[in-house]
């Protein structure tokens, strides 16, 4: 359990050099969870929450903490993610070769979808934003179309994007 605080010492600090006007609670509650997330290696979060440091009798109780502080409003993932986004971003043009934007859904639970852009950096798809909608089925175009104007700005004036996505993702609005 060391480990994970000095995994989240480190996350902590990054996010207060990154955003510095972000609130000190929800800071060590975003970084202990990152930290938790690399040191279990999922994103589960029954399996998140049998990992996290936390004084609780039971593992249900840190669940609790998580989905809180996940469910929270004022921990907004575009507004963390994005000085981070910027930079993979920026280094992603730095050869002046096309951005590649990967857009992906998958299934969480049986009631919700998530919808994430990554943007691909060597052999890797590094999250920049993502969405999760309660839909039995695929994520409309209105949701596609939110993420990629949240990023939009986050990109470099002079960069060529190319973006990428399944079959599903082949309607004319998206296309446009």
């Amino acid at each position: 359990m060391d480990s994970i605080k000095q995994i989240a010492d480190s996350v902590s600090a990054e996010l207060r050099r990154r955003l510095p006007k972000q609130r000190k609670t929800q800071r060590e509650k975003l970084a202990l969870l990152v930290a938790t997330m690399l040191d279990v290696r999922s994103a589960n979060l029954m399996e998140l929450a049998a990992g996290l440091p936390l004084e609780a009798d039971r593992t249900d109780m840190r669940y609790q903490w998580i989905t809180r502080l996940l469910g929270n409003p004022l921990v907004i993932s575009d507004a963390i993610m994005e000085p981070f986004a910027r930079e993979a971003l920026e280094r992603a043009a730095a050869d002046g070769q096309p951005v590649v934007l990967i857009l992906d859904q998958s299934k969480l639970s049986d009631r919700h979808q998530g919808l994430m852009l990554a943007v691909r950096y060597g052999e890797r798809a590094l999250p920049l934003a993502w969405r999760v909608e309660e839909t039995e089925g695929a994520i409309g175009f209105e949701i596609q179309k939110a993420v990629l104007e949240a990023v939009a700005p986050w990109l470099p004036a002079a960069a060529k994007v190319r973006l990428m996505g399944d079959r599903f993702y082949g309607t004319a609005d998206l296309i446009g």
